[in-house]
């Protein structure tokens, strides 16, 4: 496993509800954002800069972008 993946999933394992939440969030968000609006926020979600923040916070900051760009990103 490399320390991408075991910090991916120590932040899902740590934050199972908070993840849930993002979940429904993203369906709903998904179902109502398109074209250059989705282009934008995809662009802001991959430019954030995590810098600044405590370890535990970016690894779930990037866990929780991981997946919204995943949602919005098919």
């Amino acid at each position: 496993m490399t320390d991408k993946t075991t910090a991916s999933t120590e932040a899902v394992a740590e934050n199972a509800t908070l993840l849930k939440i993002l979940g429904r969030l993203l369906s709903a968000l998904d179902s109502s954002i398109s074209g250059k609006d989705r282009s934008v926020l995809v662009t802001e979600l991959s430019s954030l800069n995590l810098d600044g923040i405590s370890e535990a916070e970016r690894k779930l900051a990037a866990e929780l972008i991981k997946r919204a760009l995943q949602s919005l990103d098919h």
